[in-house]
């Protein structure tokens, strides 16, 4: 009887650790996981909307499309994939407006290769417990809001999109 309750101790222990995240740590491991998806092999795209097509993970789908914008779900989260058809892989366009206003950000940087320009920002939402991430390549961006637990596996899944993002 000692060794279960020892168990489930050693386990409640581990898992109250594992929510306890800071935003520095999440900080770090966001920016880590965002460059490391963007100089990875990159994904297939196998989607289509408006006049794009791209990768899109397991579990996600398209809720709604226009013009410009598509908006996509996985869960309860929501994304919103931007994509300017003027605009090249190494544009910094949509990276410089993103911070034009940078009363909340937390953090944010861009990297280079193959001549792309991949780029993240997170901002704090005033009033709320969450953040604003936007993600991004170029021309392309996805922006979600997120609780600062889940910003690095938001932040990766985004740069797999948006990595894969092709214009017809």
């Amino acid at each position: 009887m000692k060794t279960k309750i020892s168990i489930v101790f050693f386990f409640l222990v581990l898992i109250l650790a594992g929510c306890n995240t800071t935003i520095d740590e999440e900080k770090e491991q966001t920016a880590k996981t965002v460059e490391e998806t963007f100089k990875k092999t990159k994904k297939d795209d196998k989607e289509e909307a408006g006049n794009l097509s791209f990768y899109l993970p397991f579990g996600a789908k398209i809720e709604k499309e226009s013009s410009n914008n598509i908006i996509i779900t996985e869960g309860s989260d929501t994304f919103i994939l931007f994509a300017n058809t003027e605009e090249e892989k190494n544009s910094e366009l949509l990276y410089k407006m993103a911070i034009s206003d940078d009363k909340n950000i937390v953090q944010h940087n861009t990297f280079k290769e193959d001549n792309r320009l991949g780029y993240y920002v997170i901002k704090k939402l005033p009033d709320t417990e969450e953040y604003e991430l936007i993600v991004g390549v170029g021309g392309t961006k996805l922006t979600t809001q997120s609780h600062l637990e889940d910003l690095s596996d938001n932040a990766e899944m985004m740069m797999e999109i948006a990595s894969s993002v092709k214009h017809k």
